[in-house]
């Protein structure tokens, strides 16, 4: 059985005054808690995740969707708990989470690459390796290195399937058709190719080839250019692409040129400046914190985790002012609708009406990526509020 009741356990430090706030670490705190508590819960003993949840469990979902994109960036996530934080609870199921995503969705596409695979009849059109997805899977699988629990070689030919998948202009194409041997558009999203950019830079971190950090420039010179081009109204927000900004501005030897690095931070300012804009600010409202053209509260996560990256790339006060506020009201919008209590304590709904009357099926789908992007928002804020009071 599950709690029925919250669990109130601050493992960091005191509570401040403010309660009611995501900035008060013992809120804060406990919220991370309890998505790390979600997903240890729902880790299956063979490593796979539960992907679908009802938050008030009127729906049972079946087993047959799954995302193995998502699930290589849920261990992002786990892996966070124990970077930052330096709590290894999820340890244990991260490694057996890993060891899933390598036996069941990394394939071979010829003797010198691997690819992350999407299957037919849990989620792709058809049999098929993705950009994104391999990049998602390095960000997951590179840190097993160190440890010894994943081959270099393994690791290596999923780069070399990155380098084969990017064009001549830096950008990515989104996926290989096994059936077809050939590129392919099929099963695309625009995120991949940050996707991509950081995967490459999480190698680069475990094995110094200067090809993958190579790949790395061409492909943000390029996301960056075409986003800079686009008019205002017509840019999406590109939280892979501003991770991948921050990690390549962090990598010590990235030898970037002045005009490259003003290139990437015009692309992160956009960005930025064009979401922050859509953020609903009324305090009155009930979804205060989230923004004009996001519904679920997994979109929102994915925003707060962009503006978290980009916290670190821009240079300006003001932007960087503005940027704290918007996190404050957007993670406290997720932390006032995260599940508190039951079955599905730790879990974070489709929508923050999810447990009103109105309320359909989707809005009440606690998928294992809404919980995974939130908990990794919530770490990185915490980071910057350590880093804050030192």
């Amino acid at each position: 059985m599950r709690n029925k009741n919250p669990i109130l356990f601050n493992f960091f430090k005191p509570k401040n005054k403010n309660e009611n706030s995501i900035v008060d670490e013992n809120a804060l705190d406990n919220a991370i808690l309890l998505s790390m508590l979600y997903l240890s819960h729902y880790t299956r003993l063979d490593g796979r995740f539960v992907y679908r949840n009802s938050a008030t469990c009127a729906k049972k979902y079946s087993d047959n969707k799954y995302s193995s994109l998502r699930h290589a960036g849920t261990l992002y996530s786990m892996y966070l708990c124990e970077k930052y934080l330096n709590n290894e609870v999820l340890k244990s199921k991260r490694i057996l989470a890993s060891n899933y995503l390598i036996k069941n969705y990394i394939k071979r596409v010829n003797e010198d690459r691997y690819g992350l695979i999407s299957k037919p009849n849990e989620e792709a059109p058809v049999f098929l390796a993705t950009s994104g997805g391999t990049g998602l899977a390095l960000v997951a699988l590179s840190n097993l290195l160190p440890e010894n629990l994943i081959s270099v070689h393994t690791l290596r030919k999923m780069g070399n399937f990155l380098l084969w998948m990017q064009s001549n202009d830096g950008d990515f194409w989104p996926s290989y058709e096994f059936v077809k041997k050939e590129k392919s558009t099929v099963h695309s999203a625009r995120y991949y190719p940050g996707e991509a950019c950081l995967g490459l830079l999480y190698l680069y971190e475990v094995d110094k080839d200067e090809k993958w950090l190579n790949a790395v420039k061409k492909g943000m010179t390029k996301i960056a250019e075409t986003a800079l081009a686009k008019d205002e109204k017509d840019l999406k927000f590109d939280h892979w692409g501003i991770l991948a900004a921050q990690k390549l501005f962090a990598t010590p030897d990235a030898n970037l040129s002045a005009p490259l690095k003003a290139l990437i931070t015009g692309f992160v300012e956009k960005n930025v400046k064009v979401i922050l804009e859509l953020q609903i600010t009324d305090k009155n409202l009930d979804n205060y914190g989230a923004f004009k053209g996001t519904r679920t509260l997994c979109g929102l996560a994915t925003i707060m985790e962009g503006l978290l990256a980009a916290y670190d790339c821009v240079p300006a006060n003001v932007l960087k002012t503005r940027i704290k506020y918007a996190l404050e009201a957007g993670l406290g919008h997720l932390y006032k609708y995260q599940i508190k209590t039951g079955e599905m304590e730790g879990g974070i709904p489709g929508t923050y009406i999810w447990n009103s009357p109105e309320a359909e099926n989707k809005d009440r789908e606690v998928r294992v990526d809404n919980v995974q992007h939130t908990l990794s928002a919530w770490i990185m804020y915490k980071k910057i509020l350590n880093s804050e009071n030192k």
